[in-house]
């Protein structure tokens, strides 16, 4: 029996930006004899002119020029006024191995694009990441990471270096490091996102895992970032209020739940123990006790099996006569419901099921939203598949919401309904 009981999966935005990158890169290659011969010839003589240069080699003026300028582009040689002379880089190439026979590599021009999160400037793997709706938690960079990325993305870049070379395949066997870096232009923001489940375990504290593919590539000050952005969210130890319960108890008729009420605490960890683990307490005839958001597999996969058995008129003593009908489901106001690839995947998994031959139902989701709102909430839900209908409640907040806002309510209607109360950061429900 599992140790632990998720009750949310929330979606939280990791802020990248993506960068057009101008380089010289030295390559794992060695030099043309000639080449090599020149720096050397310019590291005996220190300088010299133009016309010197030309002379010795018996080229042409143009000739002269074009292999200058291209000794220039890979960074080995400068020219001041009429004077060619190596560079530092090249002079650092002689003194690394004592002034006699350095390994020259070549320095080519590469353009790059990469991808760096705005908290550690750690690069990314470049992927087809869609823009993100506000469906997620959007984590906050800080404003000088946000007004400063550029030059922060051209220093990183040539810190780590070694790792961006790693996700090229061009580059991974031959790179070398950066030479300089020329140019770097902010191409596009977006978030990453960095799925977290969290779970009541059997002390009544809360865990909170997040996604493993990203603990796998995140260095520690990245994933600290998120863990305390995480942590701010839902505090370890819940502290449960109750508010609303006396009228969910009354209105779904289920006093069972009483008797976990303390003053103006619901005691959810023993409940959770009673009603979930041990059995020992059961709802009355015709219910059904759940655990957590209506969202989470498991919720799921009860909803889309009764709406299927419904609309195929199929039950577990028989026959029914077959109900097609819409999905109603009002949304609690909580900022933390529905954030996430859960919901996307419920709102796909219920729409798909109301669908058949004989009839194309919808899912019909109403949520509260305060006037000139809407256009804030409709952000929040617009997720893939697109909600067709989603609809809007204005009352005064919170005495005119239903139950303070706290009631989530999913409607088949006249063949079955769920009904959950959320608390303050934990969840009790039942299937009245």
């Amino acid at each position: 029996m599992s140790s632990s009981f998720e009750f949310n999966r929330v979606t939280f935005g990791l802020p990248v930006e993506t960068f057009r990158v101008e380089a010289y890169i030295a390559l794992e290659e060695r030099l043309p004899v000639v080449t090599e011969f020149v720096l050397r010839l310019l590291k005996v003589c220190s300088s010299i002119t133009f016309g010197e240069f030309r002379d010795y080699f018996g080229f042409t003026d143009g000739e002269a020029l074009a292999v200058v300028e291209s000794l220039v582009r890979q960074g080995l040689v400068e020219v001041f006024e009429a004077d060619v002379h190596l560079s530092a880089h090249a002079l650092e190439a002689f003194a690394a191995t004592g002034g006699e026979f350095p390994r020259f590599t070549k320095v080519e021009l590469k353009k790059d694009k990469v991808t760096f999160d705005l908290i550690a400037f750690t690069p990314l793997r470049s992927v087809a990441w869609e823009r993100q709706t506000d469906n997620i938690v959007k984590l906050d960079a800080t404003e000088d990471n946000l007004g400063q990325s550029v030059a922060c993305a051209r220093s990183a870049y040539r810190r780590k270096y070694s790792e961006i070379a790693s996700m090229r395949d061009d580059l991974r066997e031959k790179s070398f490091g950066v030479y300089s870096v020329e140019d770097v232009e902010s191409k596009e923001r977006n978030y990453v996102p960095v799925p977290v489940t969290f779970a009541l375990n059997n002390d009544g504290e809360v865990e909170r895992n997040i996604s493993a593919d990203f603990e796998r590539i995140a260095p520690p000050e990245l994933w600290q970032f998120v863990n305390e952005q995480v942590t701010a969210a839902i505090p370890k130890t819940l502290s449960v209020g109750a508010q609303g319960f006396d009228e969910f108890v009354d209105t779904f008729d289920v006093k069972v739940m009483a008797q976990y009420l303390t003053g103006k605490k619901f005691d959810l960890h023993r409940y959770r123990h009673d009603v979930h683990m041990t059995q020992s307490v059961k709802y009355p005839k015709g219910m059904t006790p759940i655990f957590g958001n209506l969202y989470l597999p498991a919720n799921r996969e009860q909803i889309v099996q009764r709406i299927q058995r419904r609309r195929e008129g199929v039950s577990k003593n028989g026959k029914l006569r077959k109900l097609l009908t819409s999905l109603a489901w009002l949304v609690p106001d909580s900022p933390l419901w529905g954030r996430g690839e859960a919901f996307s995947d419920t709102v796909r998994a219920f729409s798909d099921s109301l669908q058949g031959r004989d009839c194309v139902d919808e899912v019909f989701v109403f949520a509260y939203a305060e006037r000139g709102e809407e256009a804030v909430i409709r952000e929040r839900y617009r997720v893939k598949p697109l909600l067709k209908e989603l609809h809007f409640s204005h009352p005064m907040v919170p005495d005119r919401q239903l139950m303070s806002g706290r009631l989530e309510l999913l409607l088949y209607p006249t063949g079955f309904m769920a009904a959950l109360l959320h608390l303050d950061f934990g969840h009790f429900s039942a299937w009245p």
